[in-house]
């Protein structure tokens, strides 16, 4: 179910924020806090599936969009190496976010604190070739 809040002011919104990342960090595990580059991670979407993260290389993503792209992309991925560097980001990987709702997969972040475990490369591409379906029809 999806939950709205309002919020009096932008720094209320921010403080909210905050509380939220600091409750979220507080619940990681030793085995979330490994999670790594390479790793695929599931997660439940609150929507009775699925979620499979595809933890990648921000540093190599950004890297080939500069030599891809140029001097149009410099300030993105500056701004995205910036960002990931950033102590309160510790806990949020950057990944390619698969599901059946999205098999094409989606590029963002997620906190490692939603990570319920990590999953083999051949069961993914199972999974990939199912559309992300979990259950077999």
């Amino acid at each position: 179910m999806v939950e709205i809040t309002f919020y009096d002011s932008l720094e209320e919104l921010f403080e909210a924020e905050r509380r939220a990342r600091e409750a979220a960090d507080a619940r990681v595990t030793p085995e979330q806090a490994r999670y790594k580059t390479g790793d695929i991670v599931v997660s439940d979407s609150g929507y009775g599936f699925p979620v499979f993260h595809e933890i990648l290389d921000v540093e190599k993503i950004v890297g080939e969009n500069i030599r891809k792209y140029g001097e149009l992309y410099e300030d993105e991925g500056l701004y995205l190496l910036d960002l990931y560097r950033e102590p309160h980001m510790r806990y949020f990987r950057f990944a390619r976010n698969y599901s059946e709702a999205c098999p094409e997969g989606e590029l963002g972040d997620f906190h490692v604190s939603i990570g319920l475990g990590t999953i083999s490369r051949e069961d993914f591409e199972m999974y990939r070739e199912r559309g992300f379906r979990v259950e077999v029809e």
